[in-house]
């Protein structure tokens, strides 16, 4: 008994412990507030960890685990799979991890063909193997290496120095120092609680769309008119004849903070002209039927779902004749005194298989669009983002009686987002977009750093999304392809501040057919103005093409070999970068399309964010 109380006490005291020291840990983040955090990156100097063999450990665990997703996903390509492992020099690989010294030489060379940019090397499976192994070479070279505390207090001074300007004013470049340190501690396991405090005010959601039940309810709202057959079997009655339905389709949306929850309701009346067979007995009757029916639609990051049709059916009936067809009148007479007994409870019957009709109906009409919809969304956007790990980090979906909104966040390997909440939205706006820069940074950076782009591919890509290839982006005149390496660091980037929209794209080659060229960046400014049918992107002076380290007004000149890409460039991204960009409204596309143009009556752009905002045009 006295052991079993001490073992009580125990537990009670282990657990009084940890929950103070997690209070503890939790006031201490919490406590470090924005204008704070320069000063924490400052004090995070003394909080070196030395790397010891269980973070080498660590980090060959989760290769060898990335390496059975790869192995397990090359098996299903067969001969692709088979030679992708001898281009991976998978054999040697395995070799290394099984041994105690590993070559961190040849380590480094397997790493570099992940990393070379090559189509397919962009799915999740090659990825994860990329970071996992990139992650064990730091471990090897790190542990026992006495200048890595030297490389620590580099990273914190920069990380300080950084942070210090980006509380002061955002910008894309301090973001991005600050992402790369942050990645850098993540993986050396360093300085949790400030990784956790930077990530706790800095990566917040980026992406706010929000459409009014109006809007959302236009796609729905149809008229129903149609005339049907109907067989029915009422107590003992064989039951033919014709139907016609009138009623409305219209959509209502239900509050919900998890998910986008629509209500497809329709409301309607069905007359019908009967005749029954009940021994020798015919029935000539005339009914009405008041249909109420609710189908339920939810939305998620997964794609649309439903539950069954529920209705209700109320049905009123009136017998217009009954005949014997021996022609026995009291028959006759006797049947019109069961139909009147009867009549309360054929309604009933009538009304429950008119419940049951109808939800079966609506359901069956639905399966097609759902799963039409659902096929969309998944090969188009989630399958192909997800596979790449470009898929957002957050995506959800929630509904108010007055709008559906969307709120998304896109930050995948330690990138910042939105460094604070998004601007308002004018009021009577019925669709809004409010997009922070790091939406679009963070999203191309993951999908385009290192990488080769092939003009082919984006043209089909551009020509499988808009149905057809836009004028701007059909290929030069001398049929000579294009393809860029982008930079590995920042390939593209935009800007949004003072009304302005800043665009910079980072090649570090260029190809034009069989000829290589040097890097350059391509740079325009566009800046936003009124318009009388809405607003418009003027371009501000001519596109910017200019080698990465050239500095204009340095002293220094551009090399012939330079002069000529840049002429090419210049030329060509003219097409792309035109001197306007007419924004004004859209016209919505199917069922939709009875909403009419859609016309900007906001577009603007400040401190990291674009905000647009339509509403009907007037009729």
């Amino acid at each position: 008994m006295r052991l079993r109380m001490k073992l009580k006490k125990a537990i009670l005291c282990a657990s009084v412990v940890f929950l103070a020291s997690f209070a503890q840990a939790a006031s201490s983040e919490a406590a470090v507030s924005l204008e704070e955090l320069p000063a924490a990156c400052k004090n995070a100097r003394s909080e070196f960890r030395p790397i010891d063999r269980d973070d080498v450990q660590q980090s060959k665990a989760g290769l060898i685990e990335a390496l059975s997703r790869l192995d397990r996903r090359l098996e299903l390509a067969g001969s692709n799979g088979e030679d992708w492992r001898k281009y991976l020099r998978w054999d040697a690989l395995q070799a290394e991890l099984r041994g105690d010294q590993p070559d961190k030489a040849l380590l480094g060379s397997i790493h570099a063909r992940y990393c070379a940019g090559y189509e397919g090397l962009d799915l999740v499976w090659f990825l994860d193997v990329q970071r996992a192994l990139h992650n064990y070479i730091a471990m090897l070279r790190a542990v026992d290496n006495p200048n890595i505390r030297a490389g620590f207090e580099a990273i914190i001074d920069r990380l300080a120095a950084s942070m210090k300007t980006y509380v002061a004013k955002p910008t894309t470049e301090d973001a991005l120092v600050i992402s790369e340190s942050v990645r850098w501690l993540e993986g050396a396991h360093q300085c949790p609680a400030l990784v956790r405090a930077i990530q706790g005010h800095f990566v917040r959601p980026n992406l706010f769309v929000e459409i009014s039940a109006e809007v959302v309810a236009a796609g729905l709202d149809e008229g129903v008119d149609d005339t049907m057959p109907i067989r029915d079997y009422i107590l003992g009655t064989d039951i033919h004849g014709t139907a016609h339905t009138v009623g409305r389709t219209h959509a209502e949306l239900w509050p919900d903070p998890k998910f986008g929850v629509i209500d497809a309701l329709f409301f309607g009346v069905t007359e019908s002209d009967n005749v029954g067979y009940h021994g020798g007995i015919t029935i000539f009757s005339r009914s009405t039927t008041n249909l109420a029916a609710r189908k339920r639609i939810w939305i998620d990051a997964g794609g649309l779902s439903s539950y069954p049709a529920v209705s209700k059916a109320e049905t009123s009936i009136s017998f217009n004749d009954i005949q014997s067809r021996r022609g026995r009148r009291l028959i006759e007479r006797m049947a019109w005194r069961k139909a009147g007994k009867q009549q309360s409870l054929a309604e009933c019957i009538a009304s429950q298989h008119a419940e049951e009709k109808l939800n079966k109906r609506i359901d069956q009409q639905a399966v097609e669009p759902l799963e039409r919809a659902n096929r969309q969304y998944v090969e188009k956007y989630q399958r192909p983002f997800t596979e790449r790990k470009l898929f957002p980090r957050r995506l959800d979906f929630s509904t108010t009686p007055s709008a559906l909104m969307i709120i998304g966040l896109q930050a995948g390997e330690s990138k910042l987002a939105a460094p604070d909440e998004p601007p308002s939205v004018m009021e009577g706006a019925e669709m809004s977009l409010r997009i922070h820069e790091s939406t679009i940074n963070n999203l191309v950076f993951d999908a385009l750093a290192g990488r080769t782009v092939y003009e082919e591919k984006v043209q089909q890509a551009a020509a499988d999304l808009l149905g057809e290839l836009p004028e701007k982006m059909k290929g030069d005149e001398d049929g000579q392809p294009w393809a860029i390496t982008f930079a590995p660091r920042q390939p593209i980037s935009v800007t949004f501040a003072d009304q302005r929209l800043t665009i910079t794209l980072r090649g570090v080659k260029y190809y034009k057919g069989d000829d290589a060229h040097p890097a350059m960046n391509v740079s325009a400014v566009y800046k936003i103005e009124k318009s009388p049918k809405g607003f418009k992107l003027v371009r501000q002076g001519d596109i910017v093409v200019l080698p990465p380290d050239f500095i204009p007004g340095g002293g220094r000149t551009i090399d012939a070999r330079r002069t000529v890409i840049r002429k090419l460039l210049e030329i060509r991204f003219e097409k792309v970068f035109e001197p306007e960009f007419l924004a004004e409204g859209f016209e919505p596309s199917g069922k939709w399309k009875a909403l009419g143009r859609m016309m900007p009556i906001q577009m603007d752009c400040q401190n990291g964010w674009l905000t647009i905002a339509w509403k009907r045009a007037a009729r």
